[in-house]
């Protein structure tokens, strides 16, 4: 029998290892095959607070202090985006069915509710107990997704070939990690533009209104929250020749603990500027310059909203195939 949940207010580092044991567990039985994080690498995705959201953590333990589940609730503070919470919630396989769950998704929900929330968000692999568990309990699916793959041994002509065409009137920079001051305003603008893509709400990508001078600080923030995870972030920018706006991004996470697998952050597209191939030539562009920077990298990875068609014809043709369905769900909380 597991205990009843209580938030871990500060976690020891016994605490971590005992919820590396649960997600270790959990990968194996439901996404054989993908890395598995290291203890410190999971340590500071769960220490370090996003750039417009923080955490509350969970560890339930079984009656012989066995780690039993966990849960990662985060509340977003973006204006705007108050109302939203996201939960990240794990049982041990060999304690599923048995109740930890349930307990502790209404700890969870009661917890979001408290703080004023009223959207939690969370999501699951398609066709697992998992659906039928959120389906019980009146969660609603807002979002599908197809989880792709690429490996770079797979792209369908050598790297250095990729598409690179001249796009008239735009050119391509990249940086590592915060943006460069003189990019910075038009990089929050084009965060902002994220509202419109398919699912882009849903997906946590919005920026936020929050004047120009907060938005900036906030792109800022976001890549400075990466680096304190030990991880890199690089961005590829399109840029209109015309006013040096940010036409187009696209964001790639390297992770030395993930295996060699780069993980795909956004890639958007501003309106006014689509229907000239510039998400496929920064993606290209992306893929050209990874083996530059981290050699060690041989695939990455991206989710693809089912609606947003467009992007899924530019992941087919850099290569990426399906891995796994995941579905994101959400559940309407009570007002208090």
């Amino acid at each position: 029998m597991a205990a009843n949940p209580s938030p871990l207010t500060a976690p020891t580092a016994e605490d971590f290892r005992a919820w590396h044991r649960v997600w270790s567990a959990a990968l194996a039985h439901d996404r054989p095959g993908d890395p598995v994080p290291s203890v410190d690498a999971l340590r500071a995705q769960l220490t370090q607070d996003g750039s417009d959201s923080r955490q509350v953590l969970w560890l339930v333990r079984g009656s012989g202090q066995d780690p039993v589940a966990t849960a990662a609730l985060r509340l977003f503070t973006a204006p705007g985006r108050a109302h939203l919470a996201e939960v990240d919630m794990t049982v041990h396989p060999a304690h599923r069915r048995m109740g930890a769950g349930s307990r502790l998704l209404a700890t969870v929900t009661e917890a979001a509710t408290e703080a004023g929330r009223r959207t939690l968000a969370t999501r699951v692999i398609a066709g697992t107990s998992g659906e039928s568990f959120l389906a019980t309990r009146d969660f609603a699916p807002a979002l599908r997704l197809g989880v792709l793959r690429l490996s770079l041994d797979d792209i369908p002509e050598p790297i250095g070939k990729l598409p690179d065409l001249p796009h008239p009137g735009y050119r391509l920079t990249w940086w590592e990690g915060v943006v460069p001051d003189e990019l910075a305003a038009g990089f929050a603008r084009a965060k902002e533009g994220m509202a419109d893509m398919p699912g882009g709400e849903v997906l946590g990508t919005v920026t936020g209104a929050a004047g120009a001078a907060g938005n900036e600080e906030r792109v800022r923030e976001a890549a400075r929250v990466v680096a304190r995870r030990g991880e890199r972030l690089l961005t590829v920018a399109a840029v209109a020749e015309a006013d040096g706006a940010v036409a187009g991004y696209t964001e790639l996470v390297l992770d030395a603990d993930a295996g060699g697998v780069a993980q795909q952050y956004d890639t958007a597209v501003l309106a006014a500027h689509r229907g000239r191939g510039l998400g496929l030539w920064m993606k290209a562009a992306m893929l050209r310059l990874v083996p530059t920077v981290d050699p060690a990298i041989t695939a990455v990875t991206t989710d693809n909203a089912d609606d947003n068609r467009h992007m899924l014809a530019v992941n087919s043709a850099l290569g990426f195939r399906p891995r796994r369905r995941v579905v994101i769900y959400r559940l309407k909380l009570p007002v208090r």
